[in-house]
């Protein structure tokens, strides 16, 4: 009975694998191995989208019969076909079946040449070996830079757990010196209040003294224009002072006068505070030039009337108003309170830093903690550092996770754009990074980068171009990229 069962299974498991695995040899020409099912011989061919049937005499009969040109895998009757190189030794390959006896060689097999009208060698051994090496190679940069990328997910794990475990004790530490913080703050605040009502109370004193007794100057003043003492200074009275004199003619215009003054007759308050100021500032410029012109002619008569060289004439600093001009220092009590002020500023100054400090390693603790670094925090290690690329005119950088940047030959930089997101297509998210929001362009973008990762044995940028105007695009290597070979499905050869 077991053997009966035993015939009974093989007979089936001879029936489906060869129902699964039809003949290679007798596929229609243009074929998958894969989709050899499709192409089962039978009465009738159904076009694999569906749309309708045919008979199978008229598949690569070089007439397109199916919309989706499924019917001709191996003539170019149908422009929207597609044919199957096998390219056996090495690995098969779909081209356009436009391409099929253009005299031109795609397949290495000479599969799409078949008419004989070009000789085609098959040179797919020869390709297969060296792609074979090719992937031997990587597979070794990858087993190394994985055995890498172990070491560095391990040190990041390690960090990540050290700035994880460290945000606790920051937190706990500003928490205890918030109060001390804001108690400081009030005892800062009501110090500079207490300092800036003592120096207003002084300079309010003082300015009291000043505007008394630049009332008794003006006072002083207006007696001695006002020569027929009513009270009032007209015109004719400011035209008797010399000093207004401005073109120095001998006579006092009056347009001279009336710069001055501006009303018809001018009382003491007028006086006081239209003026006084501009009247004060004309008599001592005045005096000055008249000073300045005698000690000029001293000196020419001394010389025997030598012609002296022209000298530009600078009014004298008066110290007439010295004595309300000046603030008088400050009081004992005002000093003292100066200095109390200052005491509690440098005080709060100094618990704020640190609270600053805190606030600081706190968010960077945490923005860290929340950095997408892949699964196992290989990238941890290469946050913040940078690699540069030389190239003819300028030196490129990239500086993980932060910058992009273009360097000239003077050291100028100028950014290509900061760190956006991990930007690689699902499944491969970690294959490329994105930075945007670079230096404008002129009449263009804002400067934007991509980069593309792959693994290597060391952390490289390998290269830098600009495939379109301000949009760069890096290539960097590094083994935080290598995965896991034993577990990476190879590329399959055709046998």
């Amino acid at each position: 009975m077991r053997s009966l069962l035993l015939c009974l299974w093989l007979r089936f498991a001879i029936v489906v694998v060869s129902e699964r695995s039809p003949d290679i040899e007798a596929l229609p020409r243009g074929v998958a191995y894969n989709r050899g099912s499709l192409y089962r011989k039978s009465f009738e061919f159904v076009c694999l989208d569906g749309s309708k049937s045919i008979l199978y005499n008229q598949v690569n009969d070089d007439y397109c019969d199916c919309p989706d040109g499924s019917d001709e895998p191996g003539t170019s009757a149908c422009p929207n076909g597609k044919f199957h190189c096998a390219n056996k030794g090495h690995t098969g390959a779909d081209i356009p079946s436009s391409r099929v006896n253009d005299k031109i060689c795609d397949c290495c097999d000479g599969s799409d040449e078949y008419s004989g009208a070009v000789e085609c060698p098959n040179i797919c051994e020869e390709l297969g070996r060296s792609a074979r090496e090719e992937m031997r190679r990587q597979s070794e940069i990858a087993r190394k830079g994985f055995a890498i990328r172990k070491t560095l997910a391990a040190e990041g794990q390690k960090l990540r757990t050290e700035k994880l475990n460290a945000l606790a004790p920051l937190k706990e530490e500003r928490e205890k010196l918030i109060p001390t913080k804001e108690a400081l703050e009030k005892k800062k605040t009501e110090a500079a209040d207490r300092e800036r009502a003592l120096k207003d109370k002084h300079r309010d004193a003082w300015m009291a003294v000043k505007e008394e007794k630049k009332k008794e100057k003006s006072n002083l003043m207006f007696k001695e224009i006002d020569a027929n003492g009513d009270q009032k200074i007209t015109l004719d009275e400011m035209k008797k002072l010399e000093y207004l004199d401005t073109d120095h003619d001998g006579t006092v215009s009056d347009d001279e006068a009336k710069a001055y003054l501006t009303v018809d007759e001018a009382d003491s308050e007028h006086f006081l505070k239209n003026m006084y100021d501009n009247l004060k500032s004309e008599k001592l410029s005045a005096e000055d030039f008249k000073k300045h012109e005698n000690e000029t002619e001293e000196e020419h008569d001394s010389e025997g009337g030598d012609k002296l060289e022209s000298t530009t004439l600078e009014p004298e600093t008066t110290t007439e108003d010295d004595d309300y001009n000046t603030m008088p220092p400050y009081d004992d009590e005002t000093l003292k309170a100066s200095d109390e002020a200052d005491a509690a500023r440098k005080e709060y100054d100094e618990v704020d830093d640190k609270v600053r400090t805190l606030d600081s390693q706190i968010s960077e603790a945490e923005s860290f903690v929340q950095q997408d670094f892949d699964a196992d925090f290989a990238w941890v290690a290469l946050k913040g550092k940078c690699f540069e690329l030389n190239e003819q005119q300028y030196t490129y950088k990239l500086c993980v996770f932060d910058r992009t940047v273009q360097k000239d030959r003077n050291g100028h930089e100028t950014s290509l754009g900061n760190w956006k997101e991990w930007s690689g297509a699902p499944p491969a998210k970690y294959a490329k990074q994105s930075y945007k929001n670079g230096v404008q362009c002129w009449n263009g973008p804002e400067r934007s980068t991509e980069v593309e990762i792959q693994c290597g044995e060391t952390s490289e940028l390998v290269s830098a171009t600009e495939p379109a105007k301000c949009e760069y695009y890096f290539v960097f290597r590094t083994p935080a990229a290598c995965k896991d070979p034993d577990q990476e499905q190879p590329e399959h050869l055709e046998l």
